[in-house]
């Protein structure tokens, strides 16, 4: 059974094999790596003013994955070609549909 679209950042993590477009003109996605951390996180110090105590912590920007889904398209075409009933979709909601990523 084929999993109904599902509008949201990222993908959901179900073990299934999930396809990005743009929810309001259906175009290809790309990603974009964050600019905060590496991998999806960042050092955090726990320690006090005389011991250092390093840990890895989730990226608040990226929510931990490292990158953004965003529309490929021109920021103005979006705008002006949204799918019929989309209108009211904001430019960088992601759709997911199952398939081949």
């Amino acid at each position: 059974m084929t999993a109904q679209p599902i509008i949201q950042a990222y993908p959901p993590a179900d073990g299934r094999d999930w396809s990005p477009s743009c929810a309001r003109c259906g175009g290809e996605c790309k990603t974009w790596d964050c600019e905060e951390c590496d991998d999806g996180f960042v050092e955090e110090d726990w320690g006090d003013d005389v011991v250092a105590e390093i840990h890895d912590v989730p990226c608040e920007t990226c929510d931990g994955h490292g990158f953004w889904w965003y529309c490929a398209n021109t920021p103005e075409w979006c705008e002006a070609n949204p799918l019929p009933g989309r209108e009211g979709v904001e430019r960088g909601k992601i759709e997911w549909t199952e398939g081949e990523t």
